[in-house]
């Protein structure tokens, strides 16, 4: 079997991986799968939104590359700026995998301070990058696979394999994502999204951008809030926002307060009676109130559970053992 024949393989391997693997270790079980076929001594996923923004450590997902590899170049101005060059013309061509060589004239290249300070430091003599951009969220995806050996070049057939892998290696990382989000849903006062680590969506659930926005969170798809450190929580209000930094995606999750201090006492006898599945005219006359009160209290009832429809909070209070227990 060629190479994207056995890439092809690879595909289908990554897709089942997506619903069977913890986000967290998602990007490194594919890296692990991708160096056994492209022999590869290491790589690097970057996915954020930001363009202009150096790269930094808590950014990245790195593949047996050292701490510190991805902010080395910081402090080397001529290298810092042919980094930024050298991205700059990957932009120019998105989609496109491309060598290293195939950017810079080769006596140019080993000869650069970007080969002699940054990457024979860490003994990256080869390199095949690719960036996307989702057109939707401005999402990009930054995937480079290396080799260590100055001898073992990548070849054609490499470059388009894996110019034939990354959109489906992208895909599959938003698959896992996603499943991530449902197999979250044991806890139904939650609603989750995966940021970049600085505010901006790469995925999210309908839920948290309606809670979000109904709080004045979000500007511009961006999050307003301070995003850099690895492990955060904010309260604001009855919500409690929670990260978690993945290699530079932010899975996110919101909730809400226990509904018992979301409503009074007159709303919560209103939604047990939802819950017997009592109409307005009987809930009215259960709790000696007119039936005008009764829609008052429902409509707001719905705001504060982010529902539109009676089946919807019906559902949502179904979940809520406490208010169960007493039904």
């Amino acid at each position: 079997m060629d190479l994207l024949g056995k890439t092809n393989h690879l595909v289908r391997q990554l897709y089942r991986t997506a619903y069977s693997t913890p986000v967290e270790d998602f990007k490194d079980v594919c890296f692990d799968l991708v160096a056994e076929l492209f022999q590869i001594d290491s790589g690097t996923w970057i996915t954020r939104c930001e363009r202009e923004i150096p790269f930094y450590e808590q950014d990245s997902f790195t593949y047996r590359l050292p701490a510190g590899f991805m902010e080395h170049y910081h402090h080397l101005a001529t290298v810092s700026t042919q980094v930024h060059q050298v991205f700059g013309v990957m932009l120019g061509n998105l989609g496109k995998t491309l060598d290293i060589l195939d950017v810079v004239p080769e006596e140019e290249w080993f000869g650069s301070d970007m080969y002699k300070l940054y990457c024979e430091a860490f003994n990256l003599h080869h390199s095949l990058m690719t960036v996307t951009v989702n057109p939707l969220n401005q999402a990009m995806n930054i995937v480079t696979f290396a080799r260590h050996d100055p001898l073992r070049r990548f070849t054609e057939e490499e470059k388009q394999a894996k110019e034939f892998l990354v959109p489906n290696l992208i895909e599959a990382m938003r698959i896992n994502i996603l499943n991530s989000f449902r197999q979250g849903k044991g806890d139904n006062t939650a609603y989750r999204a995966v940021l970049d680590r600085y505010g901006n969506f790469i995925e999210a659930e309908e839920g948290f951008m309606n809670l979000l926005n109904e709080y004045q969170l979000i500007r511009e798809q961006k999050l307003q809030l301070d995003l850099q450190a690895d492990q955060l929580d904010y309260r604001i209000g009855p919500l409690r926002l929670s990260f978690q930094n993945y290699n530079g995606l932010l899975y996110t999750e919101v909730h809400m307060a226990p509904i018992e201090e979301r409503l009074g006492e007159r709303k919560l006898a209103i939604c047990r009676c939802l819950l017997e599945g009592k109409s307005n005219k009987e809930i009215a006359r259960e709790l000696e109130i007119a039936p005008n009160t009764v829609n008052n209290h429902l409509k707001e009832i719905f705001k504060a559970l982010n529902v539109s429809r009676r089946h919807q909070a019906i559902a949502y209070l179904m979940r809520q053992n406490s208010l169960l227990k007493t039904v």
